[in-house]
């Protein structure tokens, strides 16, 4: 009933965020200014590709070398910092590939959320199993996971389009797609951490997580 209740509640409060979104941006929008288009194609978009750049080498770089005992911030900030670029251009190149292949099942969108699941899975298992003695390995490998959960997994899988496309199919296909995507979201984790689960159990991890 629990996992019942968190799917209700999860896909209810985010359908009704889309529509206060929507209904604000449509109230604001007589009000709201708009930026000239040579100014955000020739001088803020460049500028926001060299920020974003330098930032992730910056975090490349505090993930690396960090102070002398203060690196537990490592694996709450900076590593997530350095895989989320990587799963936000996987969710992008895979929807563009796979979205326009049936317009009643956006398969790009839905490989992205599935396999995001079954990685997140993973590294949650791996969190918590001893490996070499240690769950998780060490520390810091107990932190890279951590960043592939929070940084990797968490662009590369998406709410909020999922929650769009639901509310701009057509009923039956919206229907369709919404259940395919939980169940099979289900069945992955419950095969991918069941398992582990059920069979080694899981220790307490090394790191803040």
């Amino acid at each position: 009933m629990a996992l019942l209740g968190v799917i209700l509640i999860t896909t209810a409060l985010c359908f009704s965020s889309l529509k206060v979104g929507a209904h604000l941006a449509a109230a604001l929008d007589g009000i709201t200014p708009t930026l000239p288009f040579r100014l955000t194609r020739r001088i803020i978009d460049p500028a926001f590709i060299v920020l974003g750049l330098g930032s992730w080498l910056g975090a490349v770089l505090l993930a690396a070398l960090p102070p002398t005992n203060h690196n537990a911030w490592r694996g709450q900030a900076v590593f997530a910092l350095i895989f989320a670029p990587l799963g936000c251009l996987a969710r992008y190149y895979i929807s563009l590939a796979l979205n326009g292949v049936n317009p009643a099942f956006p398969l790009g969108t839905f490989v992205c959320n599935i396999f995001g699941t079954a990685v997140l899975g993973m590294s949650y298992d791996l969190q918590r199993v001893s490996i070499g003695g240690v769950a998780g390995g060490s520390v810091v490998g107990c932190q890279v996971l951590q960043g592939i959960e929070d940084g990797f997994c968490g662009a590369l899988t998406t709410v909020s389009t999922w929650m769009l496309e639901l509310d701009t199919l057509r009923r039956a296909h919206g229907y369709v797609y919404g259940a395919s995507s939980v169940v099979a979201g289900v069945s992955v984790l419950t095969v991918v951490m069941g398992s582990v689960r059920w069979s080694v159990g899981w220790e307490a991890t090394a790191c803040a997580t």
